[in-house]
């Protein structure tokens, strides 16, 4: 089991915003350790994928992005993925890689 998780997701800064005016949204997250007793935890890479439907996202297809796993401590990601529609509703989640190259469950999903 991996030792992080992400978790408090985020669009421009904002939890399921119902409107967003940029092209390419910034998406961001907390790494957040499943073990508090656990030192040195950290994000060493992490994976996003988008998707323009909640059923779309609830089986782990990301047909409007997948970065697929991407060796990175960031935890904020401008969206790169298919062009975005006016009114269009997006969800999205995010799963990370601990210290020991182990991923973590994919964090709940998110819209925007």
């Amino acid at each position: 089991m991996a030792g992080l998780n992400a978790v408090d997701l985020r669009c421009e800064y904002l939890v399921n915003p119902v409107g967003v005016d940029v092209l390419q949204p910034r998406l961001s997250w907390i790494v957040e350790a499943t073990n508090q007793n656990e030192r040195g935890q950290r994000q060493t890479a992490f994976q996003i994928i988008v998707a323009s439907s909640k059923e779309n996202i609830h089986k782990d297809i990301g047909d409007l992005w997948d970065t697929g796993k991407v060796a990175s401590s960031e935890t904020m990601v401008v969206y790169d993925g298919k062009p975005l529609r006016s009114l269009m509703e997006c969800w999205w989640k995010v799963r990370v890689w601990d210290k020991n190259d182990k991923p973590s469950q994919w964090s709940e999903p998110s819209r925007w």
